[in-house]
């Protein structure tokens, strides 16, 4: 477990009162040199007045319109399967601008939640899936992610594993790879003690052929060396270049040591992958990504890689959360320049044109260390695809994506993309 040193820890009385959630509770605090007395125990009636005392209210703000990184609070709870309460009656009680999402994650909603990413989307090529989460805040500090102040984190998990994430495997046969904690956190910061990854490992390695993917930016993978995954855990590590990890990303290890992560689990039988994610084009981006190939595949052998440049906002909200000085000028331009074009746009806040330069060069460094890696586009839009695919050899309709629901270890191409049961009324369509 990273260590953290959380301004204020509090845990829910219905957590405490689990016996199992209650150890996991105790056994992460000792991780932390604290006693189970630590954490303060609360009920649900208190969390406005816990919002307005530790000034959670903007806690779900993309973390750079915060200020400087700061130390990550603890609370500790349990996912609500059947009885979640109301959010709204809480949220009027709450100081104005609260987040209605983090007032659902303390009142203790999670758990299965459901991707409906057609590759035809809007939002970008990308695949429906079933997914879970039972972390919501993170203590990487990335300045674009909304995850800071507090990580609310579920302590029920045996509970959850057997309500949740068994029956959904059975229910959808066809979905071979299940992500957990990507929207919000980070599994790895929090274990081993937390326990979810030993959980899912051998839970996964007893099944026919579906697997637990870790998505991560850590690399505290030791535990993870001596699990019997029989290869049905994939990790794949989202990586950025020196400059971004030190001024974005300023809570997680360098792209050297996520490489050298890799390396090792790569060592212990795991399948592993990388995104280029976010690709954040600052001043002297071609270098920094020319060495980071380089040294990632002179040190392992990815099933693939994918390519992301920095999105997900406006012009504004970037310049507001990342210094723009710290950006290659001629994208600066290009962000500037189009701002009004690509206000709104999930693709932005860089053009198509700065995007496709960047898409351009990665893949030919790629292509200069290794030419048959899977390399593809993540959340691009489909105009991108066109243009790119033929380049890449597969298109929006059978690319191999590093998270993909499909997409088992081995797999270089689909020959159908399916979706979960809810969305089978609305088949996917080019």
């Amino acid at each position: 477990m990273y260590a953290l040193s959380p301004p204020t820890l509090y845990a829910f009385r219905r957590a405490l009162a689990e016996p199992r959630s209650r150890r996991r509770i105790q056994r992460m605090l000792a991780a932390l040199g604290l006693g189970p007395e630590a954490a303060e125990a609360v009920d649900e009636a208190q969390i406005p007045d816990l919002i307005r005392r530790h000034g959670w209210s903007d806690a779900r703000l993309r973390q750079g319109l915060l200020g400087e990184h700061q130390p990550l609070s603890l609370v500790f709870g349990t996912l609500r399967f059947d009885d979640r309460p109301a959010i709204r009656p809480v949220l009027d009680a709450c100081p104005p601008g609260t987040s209605s999402r983090l007032v659902g994650d303390l009142l203790g909603y999670g758990g299965r939640g459901l991707a409906r990413e057609q590759y035809t989307s809007r939002r970008g090529v990308c695949r429906a899936r079933v997914q879970f989460d039972t972390i919501y805040g993170c203590p990487h500090g990335c300045r674009y992610c909304p995850g800071g102040k507090v990580a609310v984190v579920a302590t029920n998990l045996e509970e959850f594993l057997h309500r949740q994430v068994i029956p959904a495997a059975e229910a959808e046969p066809w979905q071979k790879v299940f992500m957990f904690n990507s929207a919000l956190s980070d599994t790895l910061c929090f274990e081993p003690e937390y326990g979810l990854s030993r959980l899912l490992v051998e839970y996964y390695a007893s099944t026919a052929d579906q697997c637990y993917l870790i998505h991560t930016k850590s690399d505290n993978v030791g535990f993870l060396l001596d699990l019997d995954h029989r290869g049905h855990t994939i990790v794949l590590w989202s990586l950025t270049g020196d400059a971004a990890c030190e001024r974005v990303e300023p809570g997680t290890p360098s792209a050297w040591e996520r490489v050298e992560a890799a390396r090792r689990c790569q060592e212990a039988g795991y399948p592993i992958r990388f995104k280029l994610k976010p690709i954040v084009p600052v001043r002297g981006w071609r270098q920094e990504y020319r060495d980071l190939i380089g040294r990632l595949l002179s040190r392992t052998r990815p099933e693939s890689i994918g390519l992301f440049l920095l999105a997900w906002m406006d012009a504004d909200e970037l310049e507001g959360c990342i210094d723009p000085d710290l950006l290659d000028p001629a994208f600066l331009e290009a962000l500037r320049d189009h701002a009004e074009e690509m206000k709104g746009v999930t693709a932005g806040p860089f053009p198509h044109a700065a995007r496709a330069e960047v898409y351009g060069f990665l893949i030919d460094e790629i292509r200069r260390h290794d030419r048959d890696v899977p390399v593809f586009l993540c959340t691009e839009t489909v105009e991108m695809w066109r243009e790119f695919a033929p380049r890449l050899g597969v298109g929006p309709q059978d690319y191999v994506c590093g998270c993909g629901p499909q997409c088992r270890p081995g797999l270089r191409r689909l020959d159908e993309v399916l979706v979960p049961t809810e969305m089978r009324a609305a088949p996917a369509a080019i």
